[in-house]
């Protein structure tokens, strides 16, 4: 969308300008060196120049003879001594004469770049020209290449953002930078995030959290060093450079207001986006709420994607044997690493949004927080990890994944969802999905919902659901009971009757009918047995379960370790958390990604008779010995596979 800009008429314009210039520079009598190598007086002005008398007389600076006599060598000196001249000119001056020289001489010249790129009298323009007037035209065109494109494609958040995090150069003085991130940051915040932060549009709040999705990761590590990171930790005093924006420079916090953090920068856009989410999920109000997602904590498909950071290494070679080059290029590369190679945003990109945050230090853990993660168009991939996220595919065929925690999945034909502990919902055509039940002259492992829209298909740990209409989405990892999705068996079946004759082998093993559950009991190996000794200690020491239904729990706890023992490999920790009786495997320690987990949910299983579930666990052993080479090799890829995450605490 474009830039609306703030208007100023020229007059307001140019004062807006100085103010903010004469602020940043500071006001020095005499000659000093600001530590780039450069003589400066007044409010930044240089006297490394071939025309200082000339612009001195135009500013009507009042000089003597001999000061005259020393800006006359500075112009004729050669460019590599006129720093020496300059800090050695014996020369004062003025307030006024420094203001007169800023407004009626410096401004103009430090204007080209503005022009160049079609800003109007405006406070865009007065952020633009601060920038100028420090970092200079030249750098202006070649090292702000990602600000420069943002204004011609009218995209107001990327050029705020390359003006706060993307615009300091290479200077490795903390103190220097240190003020320099300061004033980017008031400048930034001078540019504005917003068109009118008070009105926030739909596109303008979708290309905020493009732009912030975007640059997380750069914005996240610039944060936590020089600013206030997402959760709120504010750097040192040292390195606060939010903090000294608006501690430094009181006329500017009056004239624009306080410089924000990144989370209170964000606010207007939460704010306009979660609105317009309750209005396309109007089921949904209730947990999209202005409370319920940190402005942080909201994952959006950017639509783009950055420069590969290889190639950007090859465009700009750091060994060319010329140390200025080399220099160049080393700058070159860090602000390129952060533009774009296309521009434009696509509505068919394939995204991948991963929520996870861990702590710093040389053991990291997991952060818990509430996610919101938004595909928008594409096939995109959503991760999500621990805490009660709400995850919305958008348009394409999106896989979404879960971790620990109460997790909500908006989804549409061809989405796949996996999820790590089996509680949350599946939310189709703004319903949820509750699964259904299969008559007794249903195919096996196939359920209809009660009015007749889905139907459930059961094969192995897969389960998928089918629209009338021939959409259908995919559920991996599926054990009954997951995501509030029940699979009602017929009514002979539930009240323990055997399985109809077309039941799979992992159903039950066919066992004559007097195997009796003790018989399957003492067939356990000793690891088994052990297992399902600790699975019934911790059903028992719950309590509120007969003798019978602790029993039938920890057999179908069993069963489902041993149909999951790819991943979950050990049982390593038993024990029952909220609705479910969990195993949990940890390859590298409790505290660590990834985890594995199998799990049960207990009153499903307290139904489950205890017989069949041992049963189940001999059919798997004797699929396990009789596997294929190239099914076991499967089997340990599987193992070394993608995070599954762990288990609530």
């Amino acid at each position: 969308m474009p830039i609306e800009y703030h208007d100023r008429t020229e007059e307001e314009y140019r004062r807006r300008a100085s103010v903010m210039i004469r602020n940043f520079e500071g006001f020095g009598s005499s000659p000093y060196d600001a530590g780039d190598n450069m003589a400066t007086i007044g409010y930044g002005y240089t006297f490394n120049r071939s025309n200082n008398i000339e612009l001195w007389d135009a500013a009507g600076v009042h000089l003597s003879q001999d000061e005259r006599r020393q800006l006359a060598a500075i112009d004729a000196a050669p460019a590599n001594r006129r720093t020496a001249l300059g800090l050695a000119f014996t020369g004062r001056i003025t307030q006024e004469e420094a203001r007169s020289l800023l407004e009626n001489v410096s401004l103009d010249r430090y204007q080209t770049h503005a022009d160049r790129l079609g800003i109007p009298n405006s406070d865009e323009r007065a952020a633009t020209v601060s920038v100028t007037y420090n970092r200079g035209d030249g750098r202006m065109r070649s090292h702000m290449q990602g600000f420069n494109d943002a204004i011609a494609d009218g995209d107001r958040a990327e050029a705020w953002y390359q003006l706060r995090y993307n615009s300091r150069g290479t200077n490795r003085d903390p103190d220097i930078e240190l003020g320099i991130r300061a004033r980017r940051n008031m400048e930034a915040h001078a540019f504005g995030l917003y068109n009118d932060p008070q009105n926030v549009t739909s596109d303008e709040a979708r290309n905020v959290y493009r732009m912030f999705q975007l640059h997380r990761e750069d914005i996240l590590a610039n944060e936590r060093v020089w600013g206030v990171d997402f959760d709120g930790n504010r750097a040192d005093r040292r390195h606060d450079a939010v903090g000294l924006s608006n501690r430094n420079w009181p006329d500017l916090s009056r004239e624009y207001g306080q410089v924000p953090t990144i989370s209170e920068a964000l606010e207007p856009a939460r704010r306009r986006l979660l609105a317009d989410l309750r209005a396309e999920n109007p089921d949904l109000a209730d947990r999209l709420r202005d409370t319920d997602f940190a402005s942080t904590a909201i994952f959006l498909d950017p639509g783009r994607e950055l420069r590969d950071r290889d190639a950007v290494d090859r465009q700009y070679p750091t060994d060319t044997g010329n140390r200025r080059t080399n220099e160049r290029n080393e700058a070159l590369r860090a602000v390129t690493y952060n533009t774009t190679t296309d521009h434009a945003v696509d509505d068919n990109h394939a995204a991948t949004l991963d929520s996870l945050r861990t702590t710093r230090g040389p053991n990291p853990r997991e952060i818990d927080s509430n996610d919101l993660l938004i595909g928008m168009g594409g096939d995109d991939t959503l991760r999500a990890h621990r805490g009660d996220d709400i995850l919305i595919g958008g348009a394409g065929r999106d896989r979404m994944e879960g971790g620990v925690g109460h997790d909500t999945y908006v989804v549409g034909g061809g989405d796949t969802i996996m999820d790590n502990d089996g509680r949350g919902e599946l939310r189709w055509n703004r319903q949820a999905l509750t699964g259904g039940a299969r008559n007794e002259d249903d195919p096996a492992n196939t359920y209809r919902s009660a009015d007749g829209q889905y139907t459930y298909t059961l094969d192995g740990t897969t389960l998928t659901v089918a629209h009338r209409d021939g959409e259908s989405v995919r559920v991996e990892n599926y054990a009954r009971g997951d995501l509030g999705i029940r699979l009602e068996e017929p009514a002979a079946r539930r009240e323990g009757e055997a399985p109809p004759e077309n039941a799979p082998a992992n159903g039950r093993n066919e066992r004559p009918e007097q195997d009796t559950f003790a018989q399957s009991l003492e067939r356990l190996n000793p690891q088994d047995r052990a297992t399902y000794d600790r699975m019934l200690a911790s059903v028992q020491s719950r309590g509120g379960y007969s003798e019978e239904q602790a029993q039938n729990i920890a057999a179908a706890g069993l069963a489902e370790f041993r149909r999951r023992d790819t991943l979950v490999r050990e049982s390593q920790d038993v024990g029952i958390y909220g609705d479910r009786l969990f195993t949990a495997y940890f390859p590298h320690g409790r505290d660590r990604e990834p985890n594995f987990h199998a799990n049960v949910r207990l009153d499903d299983a307290a139904q489950t008779p205890a017989r069949d579930s041992l049963q189940q666990v001999e059919t798997l052993q004797q699929q396990r010995a009789i596997a294929p080479p190239t099914q076991q090799l499967e089997q340990r890829e599987q193992q070394n596979g993608p995070t599954l995450g762990g288990r609530t605490q």
